[in-house]
C-alpha cells in the first residue's frame, strides 16, 4: 500500500509536469475519451485510426523516434497527440506540447524588450524537450525565418534521436524538402495516416454526379449492343472483354486501364461503374472530364478561387485512383499539354491506379502524354460497337445477360 505522502508527491509531480507541458485545457483529452476505431465513415479509415491509436499508446509508454500523424481536419489528430502527451505525463515522462504557429509567435516575441523569457531559453527548451509534441505543422506562414527555425528544431532532434510527435495539417508533399526528409526517414520516423485518402479540394470534383452513378453500373452495361443496330460477334466480344476488364480493375485497382472507342460505345459508362464500386468500398476517387479539369486548374489563379492551385494539382496527381474521361477533347495549348504531362508522368512513375477514356491513341512517339499509354503496364481495351445512344425507333432495350423478362 503506498503511503499517503507518496500519493501527494505523485499528484504534485503530475501537476508540475502538466504546467511544464503547456497542454492547458487539453489535459482533458485522453485515450479514454477517444474511440479506438475513430469516427471514419469507411472500414479502411477506421482500421487506420485503430492502428494510429495503438501506436500512439505504445509511443506514450516508450517514447522513441519520430511519430508523424497525418489526415484531414477533424479526423482526430490533435486529440490523439494530446492524449499521447497526457499519458506520458501520467507515467512520469516530461512532455512539451506546442502548436507551431504559437511556437513561432512566442519565438518572435522574445526579441521584444519587454519579453520575460530570453530567446535562447525558449528555443533550447523546445529543441531539447524530453518529449516534444508539435501540433499543426504546415499552417504557419512560410517565411524563410519560420522555415529556418523549424528546420533547426527538427534537425537537432533528428540528429539527437529525441522523441518527437508531429501533427501535420497539410500533405507531406507540401512541406519543405528538408523537413520532409527528416519526417519520412524510415530508420527513425513512422508516418501514420488517420483517414483513408485525401478529401477532394472541390465539391464538384472527385466523384461522378449521383445520376451517373445510378445509371452507369456494371449491372446495366449491355455487352450485346444497343439493340437498334446489328452487332457482330467480334463487336460483342470486344464489349464483353471491356466489361470483364473493368470489373477486375474495380475489384483490385492496379496499373492503368485505358478504354478506346468512338462516342457512345460505353467507355464513360464503364469508367463511372469503376468509380462507383471503389466509392462503395470507401476509397478516394478523382473522376474528372479532362477539359473541366484544366478549367478548374486555370481558375485557381483567380482571386475568387476557393482552393489553391498547388492543393488541387497535388491532389489530382496523387489521389489513389484517378479517372480521366475523354482525354484528347481538351484544347491543346502548351500550358494544357504541360499540366497533363506532369499528371500523367507522375502517376506513371509512381504506378498509381489510373483509368483513361479516349477516342483513340495518337500515333506520335514524340508526344509525352500519349507515349506513356503505350507502356506494357497499360491495359488498352478497344470498344468496337454501334453508338448505344443511337437506338432505332421502337427497338426493344437489351437485357443484361441472365436476366429474365418480368411476367
Amino acid at each position: 500500500m503506498p503511503c499517503t505522502c507518496q500519493e501527494e508527491i505523485g499528484a504534485s509531480r503530475l501537476r508540475h509536469l502538466q504546467r511544464y507541458s503547456n497542454l492547458g485545457p487539453l489535459t482533458r483529452l485522453t485515450f479514454e475519451s477517444l474511440r479506438p476505431e475513430g469516427r471514419g465513415e469507411d472500414a479502411q479509415s477506421r482500421r487506420l485510426f485503430q492502428e494510429a491509436y495503438e501506436a500512439a499508446l505504445h509511443f506514450a509508454e516508450e517514447p522513441q523516434g519520430f511519430l508523424v500523424l497525418t489526415g484531414p481536419s477533424g479526423c482526430g489528430k490533435t486529440h490523439l497527440a494530446a492524449a499521447l502527451a497526457n499519458r506520458a505525463l501520467a507515467l512520469g515522462h516530461p512532455a512539451f506540447f506546442m502548436t507551431v504557429p504559437d511556437l513561432l509567435d512566442h519565438l518572435r516575441a522574445t526579441f521584444a524588450p519587454t519579453s520575460e523569457v530570453p530567446y535562447d531559453e525558449l528555443f533550447d527548451q523546445v529543441r531539447n524537450a524530453s518529449l516534444l509534441v508539435l501540433d499543426d505543422l504546415g499552417v504557419h506562414s512560410g517565411t524563410p525565418w519560420a522555415e529556418e527555425k523549424l528546420y533547426q528544431i527538427l534537425n537537432h532532434r533528428y540528429n539527437a534521436r529525441l522523441p518527437t510527435v508531429v501533427v501535420l495539417s497539410v500533405p507531406l508533399e507540401r512541406l519543405d524538402d528538408r523537413l520532409r526528409s527528416r519526417l519520412t526517414d524510415q530508420g527513425l520516423a513512422r508516418v501514420l495516416p488517420l483517414r483513408h485518402g485525401p478529401a477532394a479540394p472541390l465539391e464538384d470534383m472527385g466523384r461522378p454526379e449521383p445520376q451517373l452513378l445510378d445509371r452507369m453500373t456494371f449491372a446495366n452495361f449491355y455487352p450485346r449492343g444497343n439493340g437498334g443496330k446489328p452487332v457482330s460477334q467480334e463487336q460483342r466480344d470486344s464489349l464483353t472483354y471491356a466489361l470483364t476488364s473493368a470489373r477486375h480493375f474495380a475489384e483490385a485497382p492496379e496499373g492503368w486501364l485505358v478504354f478506346l472507342g468512338e462516342t457512345g460505345v460505353g467507355k464513360t459508362h464503364l469508367a463511372v461503374a469503376i468509380a462507383g464500386e471503389r466509392l462503395k468500398a470507401g476509397d478516394p476517387v478523382a473522376f474528372t472530364f479532362v477539359p473541366d479539369l484544366l478549367d478548374h486548374l486555370r481558375f485557381t489563379f483567380s482571386p475568387d478561387s476557393p482552393v489553391a492551385y498547388d492543393r488541387l494539382f497535388e491532389w489530382v496527381k496523387s489521389v489513389p485512383l484517378l479517372i480521366l474521361d475523354d482525354l484528347g477533347a481538351q484544347r491543346t495549348s502548351p500550358w494544357a499539354v504541360e499540366k497533363l504531362y506532369q499528371i500523367v508522368v507522375h502517376r506513371h512513375n509512381a504506378r498509381l491506379p489510373t483509368v483513361i477514356t479516349a477516342r483513340g491513341l495518337r500515333d506520335d512517339s514524340k508526344d509525352p502524354v500519349w507515349s506513356r499509354l503505350k507502356d506494357p503496364m497499360v491495359n488498352v481495351v478497344t470498344l468496337d460497337a454501334p453508338d448505344y445512344r443511337d437506338q432505332a425507333k421502337g427497338a426493344s432495350r437489351p437485357r443484361p445477360p441472365g436476366r429474365r423478362p418480368s411476367p
